[in-house]
């Protein structure tokens, strides 16, 4: 075994939470987009929240200017009622005042004291009765004056009340369409956060789920690589046809750790096809450095017939990997990781294709 292999074999074992922890990431990728996505979805309809919030913020001081506009209204209604009320009553005693004062001063048979006949017999000269007929007269002009007040004045407070009974109409109208409105905003609003729980509580329970296949992906990964490394890695080989997608496996294997850098084909460096190129090599197979190249090389493999070394393709054929088994893969993914172990399980949002070479 080479420097290069057990130095990068401690590395692993000492960083094995590490790769666990990469397992996670890329292992669970295949959930990634659904959580992502449901946290937009909770997301957005955070926004609609917001947004009713303040729709409802505006609606409820229209409802509370309604209503205040409204009870002001019922207030001054009842009260011009009552004055109505009081208003006829006066007018019925005026009228019924001056009735009587009619019927005493030109009912010749009456013996009230006001009575012309009365006021006739009981003067004292001719200017006493011209002062008593006067008097009279000015009783009568002062009743009639007040029939008349009463009778404005109640004209006057009938109309206000018309016109208070018809402002309290619209505006129970108006109450009514703003209640209808509040009403229908705070169900939708109800609405949407019952929704923004359910998504939380989709969200919890695909991280959970997630969290669980990362445990399993890790320890089959844990048990891929405690495998290899009874197999060590000798260096470049001829191999039996049959047997080259194995010494692929073996040779990529002895990179566990290695740093991505972008455009690196090894030994101690590699991008995703540089890892490619590198493993072939060292069977004596020559492959271009480009991915979307070894998407159209080889032979093209079904996903549920992969063996040790077809090569996995990814986001369209822009990424590519190893196979180790039907279900895990080696790569080296992207700037600031390593290359790894990942779950061939909707990585990338699952597999572009697969091919087989040699």
């Amino acid at each position: 075994m080479n420097g290069f292999r057990i130095r990068q074999l401690v590395t692993l074992l000492v960083a094995v939470p590490a790769i666990a922890g990469l397992l996670v990431l890329a292992g669970g990728a295949g959930a990634v987009p659904s959580v992502a996505s449901k946290r937009a979805e909770a997301q957005a309809a955070w926004d609609q929240i917001n947004r009713m919030d303040r729709q409802l913020e505006q609606v409820g001081n229209k409802w509370q200017g309604a209503k205040l506009h409204l009870d002001q209204t019922n207030t001054k209604l009842d009260s011009t009622r009552v004055t109505l009320r009081m208003a006829r009553k006066s007018l019925g005693v005026a009228r019924h005042a001056l009735a009587r004062r009619v019927i005493s001063v030109y009912m010749e048979e009456s013996d009230g004291s006001d009575s012309t006949v009365a006021i006739l017999f009981q003067a004292t000269s001719l200017q006493n009765m011209i002062n008593r007929i006067e008097a009279a007269q000015r009783v009568s002009d002062h009743d009639a004056q007040v029939v008349k007040q009463v009778t404005v004045f109640s004209k006057k407070v009938a109309a206000q009340a018309t016109a208070l009974e018809k402002m309290q109409a619209r505006q129970r109208v108006l109450l009514s369409q703003v209640t209808a409105e509040k009403n229908a905003l705070e169900a939708k609003l109800a609405e949407r956060k019952a929704y923004v729980k359910r998504v939380k509580n989709e969200i919890a329970s695909l991280l959970a789920e997630q969290q669980r296949q990362a445990e399993i992906e890790a320890a089959q990964a844990q048990q891929t690589v405690s495998h290899y490394s009874s197999q060590p890695y000798t260096g470049p080989t001829d191999v039996a046809p049959s047997q080259v997608g194995a010494a692929v496996v073996r040779a990529a294997m002895s990179r566990l750790g290695a740093p991505y850098v972008w455009g690196a084909s090894g030994p101690s460096a590699f991008d995703c096809s540089g890892l490619v190129v590198w493993a072939f090599a060292q069977v004596g197979i020559s492959l271009p450095h480009y991915s979307y190249d070894l998407m159209n090389g080889g032979r093209a493999v079904s996903p549920s017939d992969l063996q040790p070394g077809d090569l996995v393709f990814f986001y369209g054929g822009s990424h590519v990997g190893i196979a180790i088994s039907g279900t895990q893969f080696i790569h080296a993914p992207h700037t600031g990781t390593v290359v790894q172990v990942s779950s061939l399980g909707g990585y990338g949002g699952g597999l572009t294709a697969a091919r087989r070479y040699g």
